[in-house]
Parts: structure tokens; sequence; C-alpha cells
């Protein structure tokens, strides 16, 4: 069994050391700053992981003391650790619902890392201390499941919750998968005794979680996924429709970056998409009920302000950008 344990922590860190690598090539493609943060969670739990591993292997063949099964190791640096993974996981989330706000950043992440220390020094060393420290991980990605509902169903703009719709499956198995690792804790911390348990197996149970490790690949899926579409089309240097089955929405995923950048309006925006699309003056006109001399009026405007001489070279940016 020790080989197994072995092997499957073993192949959890390859697991997030490829999707690091994989959010790095993403982020240098696009310049999305959403995988920079994707890959400082799967390295930062990497470390944690990689911490663990050292801790088994070390013990090994070791006699495990009751006493080490409910202690908390390295409790000040894994404290910071999953902190910093947490405010990874919370950028990713504000970054997809588009918000910027420093003090809607700061102040959960404040929270947790203060929840972590009352825990640590107004509990015992044992079951309850231990229950609540790793708890805490799951209270707060329940608050960031809770905020994506509440922004999702605050807002009135149709088009951004059209652009969250998709995101609702992955949501879905992701509150699924926490309550999973929130049950597993619970029953292995707090109701299964350690006699219970053959004598090998508690040294793995005693900081290991594998609803967790299932959460993470979870992730690495849905980052490999999307990092393939992006990086699918990002080889074309002005990729169509006919080759590229989802391109409205990695136009839509690229537009607001685009039009902050170079400070177009909302109708604009709405002009450039459609330009995108290979769409001409009429067509344009038509879709959008405009006459075709205010068309040709936003698409100089947007030339102007994005620097380009045509059509050709405005679309070829919007990708390079």
């Amino acid at each position: 069994m020790d080989s197994i344990f072995f092997f499957y922590t073993l192949g959890l860190l390859v697991v997030c050391v490829l999707a690091s690598a994989i959010s790095i090539a993403t982020y240098l493609s696009s310049r999305r700053r959403i995988y920079l943060y994707a890959c400082g969670v799967f390295a930062l739990y990497g470390v944690e992981i990689a911490e663990i591993f050292f801790y088994e292997f070390t013990s090994q063949n070791l006699p495990f003391e009751p006493v080490l099964y409910y202690e908390i190791s390295m409790p000040v640096v894994r404290t910071l650790i999953v902190a910093a993974l947490n405010a990874c996981v919370w950028a990713i989330v504000l970054d997809a619902l588009d918000c910027r706000s420093k003090r809607l950043f700061t102040v959960p992440i404040g929270c947790f890392v203060l929840s972590n220390a009352v825990i640590l020094l107004a509990f015992p060393e044992g079951q309850i201390q231990q229950w609540l420290y790793y708890t805490s991980r799951q209270v707060f990605l329940f608050f960031v499941y809770g905020y994506c509902l509440f922004a999702y169903y605050r807002s009135t703009d149709k088009a951004y919750r059209l652009r969250l719709d998709r995101f609702k499956r992955p949501l879905i198995i992701t509150i699924a998968l926490t309550v999973c690792v929130l049950l597993e804790d619970t029953f292995v911390i707090l109701i299964a005794p350690m006699s219970a348990y053959p004598d090998w197996l508690p040294l793995y149970l005693s900081e290991r979680n594998f609803s967790e490790n299932i959460l993470v690949i979870f992730f690495a899926v849905c980052l490999v996924r999307n990092a393939i579409n992006v990086l699918s089309v990002r080889m074309k240097e002005v990729p169509v429709q006919e080759e590229v089955s989802d391109l409205e929405r990695h136009i839509d995923e690229q537009m607001p970056f685009y039009r902050e950048a170079h400070k177009l309006s909302t109708r604009e925006a709405e002009v450039l998409r459609l330009v995108i699309l290979g769409k001409n003056n009429q067509e344009i006109a038509n879709e959008l009920f405009l006459a075709v001399g205010t068309v040709k009026a936003h698409v100089h405007n947007i030339l102007v302000k994005t620097g380009q001489k045509s059509r050709e070279a405005l679309v070829l940016d919007f990708w390079q950008s």
C-alpha cells in the first residue's frame, strides 16, 4: 500500500506541475491574468502536496503515534500557503466576474487568515481544532460560490449573464465536490476513530483528503480544455468561424480586455464584434438597427482609437492583443 500512495501522490504532483505549465503558456499567449492566477493555484497546491509527500515518505516504517493523527504540521507556513492559494482562486472569480475592487479582494482573504489564527490559538490541539482548521477552507470556497451566484442574479445585463451561463455546470460540479470534501473531513476527523483503521492507514489519512484531490484534478481538466481552445485560436493569425466552431465565445472573452485597453464605448464594442465576425457595414447596420453611415462612423472611431489603418489590421490586432 505504501507504493500505491507513493505513486498516487506523485501523480498529483505531476498534475499540478503540468497544469501550472499550461497556465503559464496560455497566459503568455493570451495575456489574460486569469491564467496567471490559475498557475498560482496549482503551484501552491503542489507545494502543499509536496510537503505531505515528504512527510509520508520519511515517516514510513516508523510507529505512528495517535497524538500525531490530529496534529496540524507547520500551521503558520500552511496557513500562508493556503491563504495565497485562496487569494488566487478569489482573483480568478473576480476576474471572471469583471470585478476590480481591491477591498473586495483583500477583505475575504484577511478574514480567512484571521479565522485560522483564532482556531490555532483558541482551541487546543485535537479533533475539533483540526476539523475547524481544514473546514475553514471549505467555508471560504462556499463564500466564493455564494458570491458568484449573487453577482449573477444581481446583474440585469443580459450579455453579462449569458457570458456567465457557461460556468453553471462546472460550478455545480465544483460545489458538489466541495460538499464531498467537507463530508470526508467530518467523517475522518470527527466520526471514525483512529483505532478503526489498519495500522498503516492513519499516516495517509492524517493530512490528506481524497475528495479535495479530485476537486483539484477537475480544475485541471477544466483548465486544460479551456487552454486548448485559447491556444488553438491563437495559433491562427485571424481565425474564422468555419475553422473555429466557438469563435463567438472567444471574441466575448477577449472583448472586455480589448475594450478597456482602447476605451471603446458599448456601441463601438458591439460594432467591433461584428467586424471581427466578418460582417460588412450593411450587415452590421441591419443587425444593430443602425444607418450605414452611423456604422461607418463607428468603424472609423474604432480605427482611430486602436491606431489601426484598416479593418483587416484591426481584426489582426484584436487577436494578437
